[in-house]
């Protein structure tokens, strides 16, 4: 089988989260998924197995490290799977994973999953962590139980962070949030870094999104709302509070003229 790459969350402005989707009739052994997704060497890399009409078991790896949840390399896998003979009827597809389940549907042109919100708790930065982001002054902090989040003044702020990533890195948590009311294009925008799982800056994080919506949502007072992650490729989304759980929409575009290799050319290289 071959692995396909697909971009999410791009627009003509924006080049959205690449995530290669790797459909196999069963998982191979997890070092080899690993070693696959450090060479394949995108921030995420689903494999993805059929376990039923519409249904897929889902496996998740960084370069790095396999993780619990990916959102981005879910709507990628989604927009595939999507476009196979088998699903060409359906509007909703079930991904189950040892994290739990997960629902992806066609919404239009978009591709929209459901995710669990994540609670935060408001906090005082912990030390070295503005050093590392490269701040002198935050105006919220919070964290969540794997993430940090960090309000600052203006979306200018957030495109102008330069973190020390190696410092980052050292910092207790999985990932870093920089957010910022919006300035007219979108209600909130944000950053994300993750140095600790090998991606220095994820160019835009759907599970950072079960972190922003609800905090976003709270200070602006409504649910539904538009968000813009200003990483280097950058990507622009579409949010839904639902109190425990959040709604994420999205583009997702396979690329063409991407070389597709099989598992076994891969491992040999």
């Amino acid at each position: 089988m071959r692995f396909h790459i697909v971009d999410t969350f791009a627009d003509r402005r924006f080049a959205g989260n690449p995530a290669a989707v790797f459909p196999q009739p069963a998982f191979p052994p997890a070092e080899a998924m690993q070693q696959m997704a450090h060479r394949i060497g995108l921030p995420t890399t689903a494999f993805v197995v059929p376990s039923g009409p519409g249904e897929y078991r889902v496996r998740w790896f960084t370069p790095y490290k396999e993780i619990n949840l990916c959102g981005h390399a879910t709507i990628a896998s989604a927009r595939h799977l999507f476009g196979l003979a088998d699903n060409a009827d359906r509007d909703r597809l079930r991904f189950v994973s040892d994290n739990g389940v997960l629902y992806a549907e066609r919404v239009g042109d978009l591709i929209a999953i459901d995710l669990p919100a994540a609670a935060l708790t408001p906090a005082d930065p912990p030390p070295g962590l503005l050093d590392a982001l490269g701040l002198a002054a935050v105006a919220a902090c919070a964290v969540s139980s794997d993430d940090i989040l960090v309000e600052v003044e203006s979306a200018d702020v957030v495109a102008g962070v330069r973190p020390d990533f190696a410092a980052l890195g050292r910092q207790p948590f999985r990932g870093h949030i920089v957010t910022a009311r919006g300035a007219g294009e979108a209600d909130f925008v944000s950053r994300t870094f993750f140095p600790s799982l090998g991606v220095n800056e994820d160019q835009v994080c759907v599970t950072a999104h079960c972190k922003l919506a609800p905090f976003w949502a709270r200070r602006l007072n409504r649910r539904r709302l538009t968000a813009l992650q200003l990483s280097e490729r950058g990507g622009r989304l579409e949010v839904e509070d639902a109190g425990d759980r959040v709604r994420v929409l999205g583009t997702a575009v396979v690329r063409d003229g991407v070389p597709e290799l099989v598992l076994g050319d891969l491992a040999r290289r």
